[in-house]
């Protein structure tokens, strides 16, 4: 099946070439609003052939949004400055443009309600642990959900700037108990054995060099510290076939002009952030299990295990819910570890 997939975007692909900004915008909305399709009709055995003929069917979407909105335009006016920036502050870039747009309710309750489906399903606790680093903390919701979980002091650093300021703003736990700091994940600027809790959630396999971030968080870990990571798995399924095509065909398409779009279409924030974050952070990395196996085992984590459950709408549990799911649409499912630094 993947082979047919691939064939079928390849020899479509050229065919965006000359498309306007706004049918190669819709074509990309369409395939991700696609997945969770599948999903809400318990993955039919046709659905290739669904996803090609909706496909085929754009152009006359496109034409009513056209008619509808004020946005078709061919992007010019939409250029993103941070195209220039080097990678780290790009992708620190694209996702403080994500991020600073979440309302209240996705920020705070609805981030402790994804962590907390994340540690119950796993038969995870954090309360007890005294100082926990949330490495790649981007606008702070994960490090405020930690503390609130039960971890006592709680440090959040990221690569951009404007991030570390909104985090702060959206603090509210004195800085004895949560502090945001500017910094690059690959260079952590704390003494070693700092923490006895690291938290690296979707952020490594965006870097340059994952196995030093690695290194880092067990350099900063205490010995029999532990810790959670997730990078990207399902390599080589649909899920990433599509990402790597939508990438190619919005080429030419500004963020800034991806995210209004979906505004005007109704999609609240943070649905906007799990498709705009794909198509436009400079590096997606993704990983087979036993390639994850092997770079904790080289960085020092020797007896962190794999998690196999997770939020309703993680892959891992639609995979848990849907047995018979064909493989290809999300392989092996997310890589989600438990980490363990030894004694």
């Amino acid at each position: 099946m993947r082979n047919l997939v691939l064939d079928y975007f390849q020899s479509t692909q050229s065919s965006y070439k000359n498309c306007k900004v706004l049918r190669k915008a819709l074509t990309a909305i369409y395939l991700f609003d696609f997945l969770d399709r599948l999903k809400n009709e318990s993955f039919p055995d046709d659905w290739f052939e669904i996803m090609k003929n909706d496909m085929a069917g754009l152009d006359n979407f496109s034409s009513l949004i056209e008619n509808r909105f004020d946005i078709a335009g061919d992007g010019s006016d939409w250029d993103d400055n941070e195209q220039e920036l080097p990678v780290d502050l790009r992708t620190g870039a694209v996702y403080f443009n994500l991020w600073k747009n979440f309302n209240k309710e996705e920020y705070y309750q609805q981030t402790l309600q994804l962590l907390e489906q994340r540690f119950t399903r796993n038969q995870l606790d954090v309360t007890g642990f005294k100082s926990g680093l949330d490495a790649g903390c981007g606008g702070g919701r994960y490090t405020l959900a930690l503390k609130k979980s039960g971890i006592h002091k709680m440090t959040g650093v990221d690569i951009s700037p404007d991030s570390v300021s909104f985090a702060t703003k959206m603090n509210h736990f004195p800085e004895d108990e949560v502090i945001f700091k500017q910094a690059s994940v690959l260079e952590l600027p704390f003494a070693d054995k700092s923490f006895d809790f690291v938290f690296s959630n979707g952020v490594l396999h965006h870097t340059t060099d994952i196995n030093q971030g690695l290194r880092e968080l067990n350099r900063v870990l205490q010995p029999g510290g532990q810790g959670w990571l997730y990078l990207y798995g399902g390599k080589e399924t649909l899920f990433w076939d599509i990402v790597d095509f939508c990438r190619a065909i919005l080429s030419d398409v500004p963020q800034s002009y991806m995210q209004i779009l979906m505004k005007i279409m109704g999609y609240p924030p943070g649905r906007i952030f799990h498709r705009a974050d794909f198509w436009y952070v400079p590096i997606n990395e993704r990983y087979f299990a036993a390639e994850v196996d092997e770079m904790l085992k080289d960085t020092g984590f020797t007896d962190s295990r794999r998690l196999t459950r997770g939020s309703d709408h993680d892959w891992d549990e639609i995979i848990y819910s849907n047995p018979s799911i064909d493989p290809y649409i999300y392989g092996e499912g997310e890589m989600r570890f438990w980490l363990q630094k030894a004694l």
